[in-house]
């Protein structure tokens, strides 16, 4: 392996080892908007490789966690309307209980 290649893949091995680094990178991506996000994985260069692939993972754990939220509202939803609907019926039978006695 040539050594430009070589220094090159050891520099990367330890920018991705680097947690601070790629928890800054990441932090940073959180404050901004999605569009800047997606302008932050085009470039070229080391760095720049390494903050396109952490830019990528944000955007899949952001998506991951809007399904979540979605999933969860769902199931939410979905079990009120059917206790709502539960609570009618008994209330429905009570009366009719009601009238017969």
């Amino acid at each position: 392996m040539p050594f430009a290649l070589r220094r090159t893949h050891s520099r990367l091995e330890r920018a991705v080892a680097d947690v601070p680094l790629r928890s800054r990178w990441r932090s940073g991506l959180g404050s901004r908007r999605l569009s800047r996000c997606k302008r932050a994985t085009t470039g070229d260069g080391l760095t720049d490789e390494l903050k396109r692939q952490a830019a990528f993972r944000w955007l899949g754990d952001e998506a991951e966690a809007q399904r979540l939220q979605q999933e969860q509202t769902y199931h939410y939803v979905r079990w009120t309307f059917l206790v709502a609907v539960a609570a009618v019926i008994a209330g429905l039978i009570a009366v009719g209980l009601a009238l017969l006695g």
